[in-house]
């Protein structure tokens, strides 16, 4: 495959086409637009099952909602909280949980303690059902108050990462790229390689810039393009759409004969 990078999304060739195996998404502006899942959007999730593809949200969102996703959404797993844990369906359709080994032993300490001292920053909406992150909104936080809890963090030891919408804060020695390698693994029995090789991945922001660096296919809504300058490494191909539009467009080229 090409390595070029960046280019402005028309289709998929028929051998990226033919080879694709893995469906893997973020949620937050790459599924969802302004918020919300429209319906375009699920039924292009619907095509990629019914396509017979495999279907993996890898999201920072939280527990919380990768439980109503692996619920109510087709899609086989759902990797939350920036890969601090996975909700998968298993054998008789039960759900299986399992949590990130690289998180920090300490990380309930840490959390609460982070929680207690930032206390008057705007939490995330859905900070009570996170069970190992803490997400901040920062559309509503001043240069300031970013500053003040960049250098709590950093005293901390904790992990800094920014999504479209939150600034999310995690303990332990993992990002969205190696929990992916780690769950596919260990659930599923699908390596590094083969991830690699038969794997899509689709994202919006700077949190996804590992997955960009290691997914050789992997396409980027038009926000990305937006912040061309600020990515240290940028997707095979950006769509011309936002969020939901720009994740349509690119399924329905994936999914037509």
């Amino acid at each position: 495959m090409s390595e070029e990078r960046g280019l402005p999304f028309v289709s998929f060739t028929p051998e990226e086409k033919a080879g694709v195996k893995f469906v893997v998404s973020d949620v937050d502006d790459t599924i969802t637009k302004r918020g919300k899942l429209f319906p375009e959007a699920l039924r292009a999730l619907w095509h990629l099952k019914r396509k017979g593809l495999m279907v993996v949200l890898l999201t920072g969102g939280s527990s919380g909602w990768a439980d109503a996703y692996i619920r109510q959404w087709p899609v086989d797993a759902v990797i939350a909280e920036s890969g601090a844990l996975i909700l998968a369906h298993g054998k008789g359709g039960k759900i299986i949980y399992s949590k990130n080994p690289s998180l920090d032993p300490a990380i309930r300490n840490k959390k609460d303690k982070l929680i207690k001292i930032t206390a008057g920053l705007p939490f995330s909406s859905d900070q009570y059902a996170r069970q190992y992150d803490i997400a901040y909104e920062k559309s509503e936080m001043a240069d300031y108050e970013r500053k003040m809890l960049f250098n709590y963090v950093k005293a901390m030891g904790g992990i800094w990462r920014e999504s479209s919408i939150h600034i999310n804060v995690s303990f332990g020695h993992f990002d969205k790229y190696s929990s992916l390698v780690y769950f596919m693994e260990s659930l599923y029995e699908i390596g590094e390689d083969k991830l690699k090789e038969e794997g899509l991945y689709f994202g919006d922001s700077l949190n996804d810039s590992d997955m960009f660096a290691n997914m050789p296919l992997s396409v980027g809504m038009h926000s990305v393009e937006d912040k061309r300058a600020e990515f240290a490494f940028l997707p095979r191909y950006i769509t011309n759409g936002y969020g939901g539009d720009g994740f349509v467009e690119a399924v329905k080229s994936l999914v037509e004969d």
